[in-house]
């Protein structure tokens, strides 16, 4: 009998949840057939089977959350189970979007030089996509206390660490309200991103105008901004760039890769622009209308979800005219464009009708100025009311 636990599906996530088994006990499966599809991040991952044998239980339903190293499937094999692996024989799991772990192993170092009585003879167990929770959320690793099996580590210990978790939301009243129907999928995902931010990120919101009455007709409006963004990025480069809690320091981009957030009826996707500042308008077009696609079709690939240095919200296509959008680290700022209207303006002396569209600038105040996130907006609006 061998037992096949999730993976980390190399996105640094904890959990995931199932979206549809592809096969059902009893069956027989070979290796690398399609096994599960998971969800995480936003994005749906197929996971292979490791190994050939006979299904004997799945673990879970579609829609429930299985922990990152938690059982998966129970196989009926002949084949020897899947040996842990140690310094000399490293894990070479099955293959979900790149190269991963089996998910069975645990990492352990020596608790040295950590002023906790109890741990200075012990090791510190945590799985991989424990470790980068806790570097996210800016948690010491040797100051958790471990609830998991055999002294590691778990997700849910890092999140208490953090107030994000534990005790703390299970004793919330509103969790007693009948009718509750808990968040799946991006829904669920986006709320954890809210929640990170809410609890790390010191953000800050500036809102202007931009006069756009020397646009030509028929401009693509979305291509613009990105035009202008872009421009704003290379003339205050402090916008576009990362912020680590832990370290207290920061990491500046030449490269743009713009997260783009787009509405759908599952929950917000962000997809990444990568390299925009090479794109032309047709290029940034093409992208776009690409995700958009895979983004309905829920075929959009979990590496196109990450790595945002700075992110774009086109809320005022819908309505609203300035917001507060919200920073997503490692990034320190996101952009949001507002429901553009005619306005009268003063202009050359005299009051004229123009086309008028509201910005909100978000920036992280841990790693950017006052006066960087205004010239940063200043110059989005200087290349915004350009005639072309």
């Amino acid at each position: 009998m061998t037992i096949f636990n999730l993976p980390d599906l190399g996105e640094g996530l904890p959990d995931a949840e199932i979206h549809e088994w592809h096969v059902k006990e009893g069956d027989e499966i070979k290796v690398d057939e399609p096994l599960a599809s998971m969800e995480t991040a936003k994005a749906v991952v197929e996971v292979p089977s490791p190994v050939s044998g006979k299904v004997l239980k799945l673990h879970g339903n579609p829609g429930d959350v299985i922990n990152t190293d938690a059982p998966l499937v129970t196989f009926e094999t002949a084949e020897e189970p899947v040996e842990a692996p140690t310094a000399d024989k490293p894990a070479s799991g099955a293959t979900v979007a790149g190269n991963i772990e089996i998910g069975n192993a645990v990492l352990e170092e020596s608790a040295t030089g950590v002023a906790v009585a109890e741990r200075t003879s012990t090791t510190l167990k945590a799985m991989p996509a424990v470790r980068s929770l806790a570097q996210q959320l800016g948690v010491n690793l040797s100051t958790v206390t471990a609830t998991g099996h055999e002294g590691q580590v778990t997700a849910e210990d890092v999140k208490k660490a953090a107030g994000l978790g534990g005790q703390t939301v299970a004793a919330s009243p509103a969790l007693q309200i009948e009718g509750l129907e808990p968040l799946r999928g991006p829904r669920r995902m986006m709320a954890q991103a809210m929640a990170q931010s809410h609890a790390e990120v010191v953000g800050i919101t500036i809102v202007d105008d931009a006069d756009l009455h020397l646009w030509p007709k028929k401009t693509d409006v979305t291509a613009r901004v990105i035009r202008a963004l872009i421009y704003a990025c290379k003339e205050e480069p402090a916008l576009n760039a990362w912020y680590d809690t832990a370290s207290m320091s920061r990491k500046l981009f030449k490269e743009i890769h713009l997260g783009l957030a787009m509405d759908a009826g599952a929950g917000l996707f962000v997809p990444v622009i990568r390299d925009a500042h090479d794109l032309d308008a047709a290029g940034v077009r093409a992208e776009i209308q690409r995700y958009k696609q895979e983004v309905a079709e829920r075929t959009i690939s979990p590496n196109d979800l990450k790595d945002a240095t700075i992110s774009l919200s086109n809320f005022g296509v819908f309505a609203g005219r300035y917001a507060n959008p919200v920073v997503v680290p490692p990034a320190v700022c996101i952009l949001g464009t507002g429901k553009m209207r005619d306005s009268v303006v003063a202009f050359d002396g005299n009051t004229a009708i123009h086309r008028i569209m509201p910005l909100s600038l978000t920036f992280d105040h841990r790693a950017v100025t006052g006066g960087e996130a205004s010239r940063f907006l200043g110059a989005m609006i200087e290349d915004l009311q350009l005639a072309d």
